[in-house]
């Protein structure tokens, strides 16, 4: 007989925290994380909706902010492109564990946390500094709500990043078992998305398309 083991012979490594095979708990979490990514983004696709409608409607000619004083679309975009940064940081990360690259995936988990700490103070500065209240009309409600629901999405992405840091240090990640790092590289990914959605919206439609506003009640051609 031959003294090789084939791949298929050797044990299959074990959940620190559940004790099973990681192959199980992977696939498990896997399907909660997506399960999680669909939950958020119709909560997502709801505040879009509600832009759009607003927008294209402009009940009672009260979509513009006074005076027309749309927002600065630079921090918008500075933001997202944050986002993207700490997401890539992440993916590095994955990368790294899966290598066996301890110290690359520190490197990676560290730098996505700080960067979504930055981009999340950046978002309570953008939201501190508008040029209108949240009560200034339908533009106004909805970016607030926009940048609201970034900055939710940055303070979960900063403690899922700075998480991973923890749970490498407590052991709960490592070469063999490292699904829920790549797990937080996903919904990062998903961020993203939801990030750019809400920046493009708020920068590109701005000024309503209706120029004939109805009146509430008395909705016509």
């Amino acid at each position: 007989m031959s003294d090789l083991t084939t791949k298929s012979e050797l044990p299959v490594p074990r959940s620190a925290t559940t004790g099973e095979p990681v192959t199980t708990t992977a696939r498990r979490n896997r399907l909660g994380i997506w399960l999680c990514i669909v939950s958020d983004a119709t909560g997502t696709v709801a505040l879009l909706v509600a832009y759009a409608y607003l927008w294209s409607l402009n009940v009672n000619d009260a979509w513009a902010p006074p005076k027309d004083t749309w927002a600065d679309p630079v921090p918008f975009w500075l933001i997202f492109a944050g986002v993207v940064v700490a997401a890539l940081a992440m993916w590095w990360a994955v990368a790294g564990i899966r290598a066996g690259r301890t110290g690359q995936f520190i490197t990676g988990s560290v730098l996505a946390s700080v960067v979504a700490l930055v981009a999340f103070i950046g978002q309570i500065v953008q939201l501190s500094t508008f040029p209108f209240d949240i009560t200034d009309g339908g533009y106004a409600s909805t970016t607030f709500w926009l940048c609201i629901a970034t900055a939710l999405h940055l303070s979960v992405v900063g403690f899922l990043t700075s998480a991973m840091v923890g749970r490498f240090r407590a052991g709960r990640i490592t070469r063999e078992d490292h699904s829920h790092a790549r797990l937080v590289a996903m919904w990062m990914t998903w961020v993203c998305v939801a990030v750019f959605l809400g920046a493009f919206f708020a920068t590109t439609l701005n000024a309503s398309p209706n120029t004939n506003s109805p009146t509430f009640g008395t909705f016509q051609e």
